[in-house]
């Protein structure tokens, strides 16, 4: 009983009792309301932007020394997001797929299917770092709206413990997750509209301050020309075009002379424009 009260007294579980009235809200009006509240989302991260920078350099600097991964830790939503953050890495900016990772509460099927209890698990968490051969070289994110989500406390544990790089993404201000990592991302958004359902602001908050984090990283990496993706892989006629229209931007180059050097580099865009 008192761990349920506990629970119920972080921001992410509280009522707004000022928004009672939301079952009964025309849909214009609740959209509206939602809208709102998305949009304090998103002033919350803009007033984070100096630690992200910094642990986005720091992330880089470690990234580059080695072969260490990019590791995404966490339960539910927040997981979700993080993986789709990681996956997008590769074709966006030719990160490689071996250096990414994954410690997911419920394993990959509960990407699809919640598995709600994994979470609980914080021994699973520690396992799953451990599965991984998490080293000093690896960057690993651990991802959770209450911040004391028992499987990501388990990961950012082990992943620290073992050297690694470690950054807490949660919104709450206190977050036993945050005494575990290097990095504090504190995305204060508040009760939610829909109370508890921290796929809304908190999820939205999470899902800009990782972008953030990747884009800036994957930058400082050397992964971006100015603001066009160099290293985008061209798996599909969109993005062979793509290819095509920043080596012409860049080198001057006609359309048939860039298509002639994409296909003698096998369509590397950062080869063909000689920065690879």
């Amino acid at each position: 009983m008192g761990k349920e009260t506990e629970l119920g007294d972080l921001l992410t579980e509280q009522v707004d009792r000022a928004g009672a009235d939301f079952d009964r809200l025309s849909s214009i009006d609740a959209m509206d309301r939602l809208v709102a509240h998305q949009a304090e989302a998103v002033a919350v991260v803009a007033r984070i932007g100096t630690v992200l920078a910094h642990a986005s350099d720091a992330a880089a600097e470690r990234l580059r020394a080695g072969s260490g991964r990019i590791i995404y830790g966490g339960a539910g939503t927040s997981i979700r997001l993080g993986v789709q953050d990681g996956v997008e890495l590769t074709p966006t900016f030719g990160w490689p797929f071996e250096r990414l990772g994954f410690c997911i509460a419920g394993g990959f099927d509960a990407l699809l299917r919640a598995q709600e209890g994994a979470e609980d698990d914080y021994a699973a968490g520690q396992a799953a770092v451990a599965e991984l051969d998490v080293t000093r070289d690896d960057v690993v994110l651990a991802i959770a709206a209450s911040g004391r989500t028992p499987y990501t406390l388990g990961v950012a544990e082990a992943a620290r413990a073992r050297g690694a790089m470690t950054l807490g993404f949660a919104n709450v201000p206190d977050a036993p997750l945050f005494s575990m990592v290097d990095f504090a991302i504190l995305l204060q958004t508040g009760p939610e509209v829909l109370s508890g359902s921290t796929r809304l602001a908190a999820g939205t908050a999470q899902k800009i301050a990782l972008n953030m984090w990747s884009t800036v990283a994957m930058t400082r990496l050397g992964r971006v020309w100015g603001n066009q993706m160099i290293c985008v892989q061209a798996t599909n006629a969109k993005l062979r075009a793509r290819q095509l229209r920043i080596l012409m931007d860049f080198s001057g180059c006609s359309k048939e002379q860039a298509r002639m050097r994409l296909e003698n580099s096998e369509w590397d865009l950062s080869k063909a424009l000689g920065r690879d």
